[in-house]
């Protein structure tokens, strides 16, 4: 067993390579925990509900003792009348609590303060609620005839005329960029802020801790329940058991893939994709949903000259050379609902397509690939699009990786020598190119999505173990 003192990356590695007995429990997590929304206040002019308290990090937990998870609700909405809103209800991760946000102020009173303040009334000018340090800002302050807007744990509520409420906070830990604890809007006709803020009249969004906005008398906005996410590397365990009446739900972050629907799902990058006349190599793990026909990555621009596409029907993957009218075809059908690993590789003057690492085809092939249009990714331009998982999009060029048969690497890509364009298709950013060139990319119509199904095996550290309670519970690891 290895001993001694180690820095935090050769723990990690000592992690995956199991050096240390019982390296499968789970020493720390990270974790978000967002408190209920407060509701909006009632009557004229009344101010936006603060957004729940907003807590990230990574903390460690103990083993064998369950841990608490309560979900607090949003402030409920004042039916009617002229009364401040209510605040929102504390949430809980074992002992961090990130309490509710402040109620927005109704008719002559001031915004409630808690993790966001409320919003101060407008009626009767008053001032928003305070936030709390480290969990969210302070409400906006009323004006004649327009409340201020709730509090945010991004920014603060808006003071009147505006209104608009206080922007939340951005979390890709879900495997999923998604905003939370947005301040609601003001009466008469304001906005809620970014993150499940209420608009006039409206509720903020469940399990975001979102504010809700505020009304004339006809019905307040409820404040947005909060949430508690926790994630950690799936090199440690699952945990022993859930308790409570709730349980999680269960997925992955990490290496994924990107989702394609097979209409109207498609990217363009600024890289041109420009192979030249020397070797290259463009390799991808993809998922069918269909093997009806489309088109993986292309660069063809409608003229001719110089382009290629890497395409698929129910028979099989073809590389397609618009130079000369050349179809290259695989001999292997491509197979919907599991993993496939294609390679073409030019090696000198011999094109090779490599179907899981054999080789399915060779041929001649001295084209000069030098079209300048830009990669499109999932399609041909804007038709054959493709109807399934795309992961792990690499384009090599200067270098032929694959010569001869091959193990199809089983862990996400690298950049090695010569990469042009590197997709890891991971939570959080799973379009960005992970080359070093800083290509971008942007959706022909509409961006493809980000997936949690991979081609690489759990439990080697290259995803997160990702639990998700919109409902109070208990767990233990």
């Amino acid at each position: 067993m290895a001993q001694g003192l180690f820095n935090l990356k050769q723990q990690l590695q000592g992690l995956i390579q199991k050096a240390w007995a019982g390296s499968q429990k789970t020493p720390a997590v990270e974790y978000l925990v967002v408190g209920g929304g407060g509701s909006g206040g009632a009557g004229s002019y009344g101010a936006g509900g603060g957004a729940g308290g907003l807590l990230q990090g990574i903390v460690s937990v103990p083993t064998g003792t369950p841990l608490t998870v309560t979900i607090g609700a949003g402030g409920t909405g004042v039916a009617s009348g002229s009364g401040a809103g209510n605040n929102g209800i504390t949430s809980v991760f074992n002992n961090i609590n990130a309490i509710g946000g402040g109620g927005g102020g109704g008719l002559s009173s001031s915004g409630k303060s808690g993790s966001s303040g409320g919003g101060g009334n407008g009626g009767d000018p008053t001032r928003g609620g305070q936030g709390t340090s480290g969990q969210g800002n302070a409400g906006g302050n009323g004006a004649s005839s327009v409340g201020g807007g709730g509090g945010g744990a991004g920014t603060v509520g808006l003071n009147a005329p505006s209104g608009n409420g206080g922007a939340g906070i951005a979390s890709a830990i879900s495997g999923t960029v998604t905003n939370y604890a947005g301040g609601g809007g003001s009466y008469p006709s304001a906005t809620g802020g970014v993150g499940g803020g209420g608009s006039t009249g409206n509720a903020g969004t469940a399990n975001t801790g979102g504010g809700g906005g505020a009304d004339a008398g006809g019905g307040s906005g409820a404040g947005g329940s909060g949430i508690v996410i926790i994630s950690y590397p799936d090199i440690y365990n699952a945990p022993s058991a859930f308790g409570g009446a709730n349980s999680p739900t269960a997925s992955t972050s990490g290496s994924g893939s990107l989702s394609f629907n097979g209409s109207n799902q498609a990217l363009t990058t600024n890289d041109t994709a420009n192979l030249g006349s020397g070797n290259f190599t463009v390799e991808f793990w993809v998922y069918f949903n269909s093997v009806s026909g489309g088109t993986i990555v292309s660069n063809y621009n409608g003229s001719g000259g110089g382009y290629y596409s890497v395409s698929y029907s129910s028979s099989y993957i073809y590389w397609y050379n618009w130079s000369s009218s050349t179809y290259v075809l695989g001999t292997t059908p491509p197979t919907a609902n599991t993993w496939i690993h294609y390679a073409i590789v030019k090696n000198g003057s011999t094109l090779t397509l490599y179907y899981n690492g054999a080789v399915d085809v060779s041929t001649s092939d001295t084209t000069n690939y030098n079209g300048t249009t830009n990669l499109v990714v999932g399609a041909q331009s804007s038709s054959s699009p493709l109807n399934g998982y795309l992961s792990n999009l690499r384009i090599v060029k200067g270098t032929a990786i694959y010569t001869s048969t091959f193990t199809p690497p089983t862990a996400p890509l690298t950049a090695v020598t010569n990469t042009q364009i590197l997709m890891n298709t991971v939570s959080g950013a799973p379009i960005a190119d992970s080359s070093g060139n800083g290509y971008t990319s942007t959706a022909n119509s509409v961006a493809p999505t980000w997936n949690q199904l991979s081609p690489f095996a759990t439990g080697k550290g290259y995803k997160n173990r990702v639990y998700t309670w919109t409902g109070s519970g208990s767990v233990t690891f």
